[in-house]
């Protein structure tokens, strides 16, 4: 018997891919609003025992009801949901108002912190513990970036995410647990650090045990934990990339000519090579800046690397014609040699290329410009393709991202790729977490009659 997951904001899936890669959970439902996204998540849960049921629809209009007997479609009655999961966006916190009811996607619960301001995004997070309160999950679990731990309210910072815990521990009657993690402490080929609120019905609530490590903390490794994963173990078998179409997508795997290290075999799940392996063109001043860029370095240092370069070939020039430093760096300008773009402060990451030897930066939902952080290959003169974004959330190659709401099977449209990729979970880190809740459940069945019923199919 698997235990049940209903996962709201989900996204491409890459928390419930975590979830199901561990074999101890089959997913009753998913809930997004954005079409590829919602598209890419069912086409990703066709194989499941049960597919699950997905909604698209704003999680604040989508009636309690319509989650009740959609779960209960796939088998899940009142009080049986194992694990609920989400990570609500906490765009615009402001203040919280009292005693303003709604019905039916309403507010109507929590009267003391009854509706976020005005701003119709700043209540997600309230009404995803609204949905918690209705289904009333053994595990609870919030995602969302680390700032939000310092969102103020009440001219206190720190004092949003305080509130939540006390909702869920006073008005849910749940234990719970909050903390900051490194993505890359679970394998992850990438240094993304996510607030997570555990919280749990069965016992206290708890987090997973780390099973990487900077590899320079030799007390953590002599522990036991592995060294991070980096960028050539996740890319170092992948093969050049096509242009603009998908046609590497489903051919032989003899397109590998790389043996894979040991994180790139856990993620060729693949029986045929994986789609979204596509770059594109990109303008030519984008190219003269790459050409310059190390891996691993930043912008900082870079563009002080080559304004120091340029200012030896100034001199040399301004010395050799009799004209000033300033006559001469006009000219070096002009016939190309300097490139004006290394005096502009830029942030820290822009254009900056991955290093092989260390785990990539955050992927954000920018990834797909190069000029938003640090997205560049380490080695060619282009952008990381989606795979390679995959790759470094941790999906694995049969994971395919559909990136056409209208065009079937469509994988070619990068920016709506990597905006699914860089928003979702990576599947390790929630894998990890899908385990240690797993562990959990095994022991309360161990010691008491289950209360949780298998998923069953749609009746036709």
């Amino acid at each position: 018997m698997k235990y049940s997951l209903a996962e709201f904001f989900c996204g491409c899936g890459g928390t419930s891919r975590g979830f199901t890669r561990t074999g101890r959970f089959n997913v009753a439902l998913g809930n997004d609003v954005k079409a590829e996204a919602l598209k890419t998540f069912a086409f990703n849960h066709q194989a499941d025992d049960v597919p699950p049921i997905t909604i698209q629809q704003d999680i604040r209009t989508l009636p309690i009801s319509t989650i009740k007997a959609s779960l209960k479609d796939r088998g899940v009655g009142d009080g049986d949901l194992d694990c609920l999961v989400g990570g609500p966006p906490c765009q615009g916190f402001s203040q919280l108002r009292r005693a303003e009811d709604r019905e039916e996607g309403k507010i109507v619960k929590f009267r003391g912190y009854s509706q976020l301001a005005h701003d119709p995004r700043n209540d997600l997070v309230l009404r995803y513990l609204e949905v918690a309160e209705a289904l009333r999950p053994k595990f609870l679990v919030i995602e969302n970036v680390p700032q939000m731990l310092n969102h103020g309210f009440d001219g206190r910072l720190g004092k949003l995410s305080e509130i939540v815990i006390d909702m869920l521990e006073k008005d849910l009657g749940y234990s719970v647990e909050v903390a900051v993690v490194n993505s890359a402490d679970y394998g992850v080929p990438q240094l993304r650090e996510r607030a997570l609120f555990i919280a749990s019905a069965i016992g206290p609530a708890s987090f997973p045990k780390t099973t990487h490590a900077d590899p320079a903390r030799a007390d953590l490794l002599a522990d036991g934990r592995l060294p991070w994963v980096t960028v050539r173990d996740a890319l170092g078998d992948l093969p050049d990339p096509s242009i603009h179409d998908d046609i590497l997508g489903g051919s032989d795997l003899d397109l590998y000519t790389k043996s894979p290290s040991a994180y790139a075999s856990l993620m060729r799940t693949s029986k045929a090579f994986p789609f979204n392996h596509i770059t594109r063109t990109y303008k030519q001043s984008v190219l003269d800046i790459i050409e310059e860029m190390r891996p691993g370095q930043t912008w900082d240092a870079e563009s002080e690397r080559m304004r120091a370069k340029y200012a030896t070939v100034v001199a040399k020039l301004a010395k050799e014609k009799g004209i000033t430093k300033t006559a001469a760096h006009t000219l070096l300008v002009k016939s190309g040699k300097i490139n004006p773009v290394f005096y502009k402060d830029y942030y820290w990451s822009a254009y900056s290329r991955l290093s092989w030897e260390a785990p990539a930066l955050t992927i954000t939902a920018n990834a797909n410009f190069l000029g938003s952080g640090r997205f560049t290959h380490p080695d060619a003169m282009r952008g990381i393709t989606m795979r390679e974004a995959a790759r470094l959330q941790s999906f694995d190659d049969d994971f395919r991202f559909i990136t056409s709401e209208s065009q079937d099977l469509d994988t070619t449209r990068i920016g709506v790729g990597m905006d699914m990729i860089g928003e979702a979970v990576p599947p390790m880190l929630s894998r990890a977490i899908a385990n240690h809740l797993a562990d959990q459940l095994d022991a309360q069945r161990a010691n008491a009659e289950p209360s949780a019923r298998p998923l069953r199919k749609r009746r036709s």
